[in-house]
């Protein structure tokens, strides 16, 4: 039984208007029939190079060329701050690192109020702070990866080209090979 059928009824019915009342084209580009103006609305699932986009959100839409050149800016440094944070967060876990006095010898139970060695908490401002960078840094990783799969080429080349530059601004003072904190690889 085909259940191509379904869907039939309500195309038919479908106009070329949007909620507004204004109609979906300007004419030249108008649908030839009401499921080429559903499929108008869908994400494109190939790489394109369109000027026309919604990206992540319903507010963030554009239609012109400006809009292309404003988002692939805010996109680059989107890109490029990501890398920066990546690395902000690797300096300031050495940081923490190197500043706790690590001792060959078992730390007693019970410390002395005179004790210089101090243990890193669940509670402690470092961790604290890394861990509210680290929720940055996974946000900002998954929206760039949904930018990216919008598979427009102009915005995905803001994201290739913001990374690389907050690599090279960033990264030749790496000091780890394999990046932990890397979310989206």
């Amino acid at each position: 039984m085909s259940h191509e059928h379904h869907n039939h009824h309500a195309m038919e019915n479908h106009d070329h208007t949007t909620e507004s009342g204004d109609s979906c084209c300007d004419g030249t580009d108008a649908p030839t029939s009401s499921g080429q103006h559903m499929m108008h609305h869908m994400m494109s699932m190939s790489f394109h190079f369109g000027t026309s986009e919604t990206v992540l959100f319903d507010w963030w839409t554009f239609s012109t060329t400006s809009g292309l050149v404003y988002s692939m800016i805010g996109i680059f440094l989107m890109a490029t701050l990501y890398e920066g944070l990546k690395y902000f967060r690797e300096y300031l876990f050495w940081k923490s690192y190197n500043a706790i006095q690590y001792r060959s010898v078992q730390i007693p139970l019970e410390k002395g109020p005179n004790d210089p060695v101090s243990q890193p908490t669940m509670f402690s401002i470092t961790h604290l702070l890394q861990t509210f960078l680290h929720i940055l840094q996974i946000s900002i990783s998954y929206l760039l990866m949904l930018i990216f799969m919008t598979y427009n080429v102009w915005l995905c080349l803001a994201v290739l080209f913001g990374a690389t530059l907050g690599y090279f601004l960033f990264g030749w003072k790496k000091s780890v090979v394999v990046d932990v904190t890397e979310h989206c690889h």
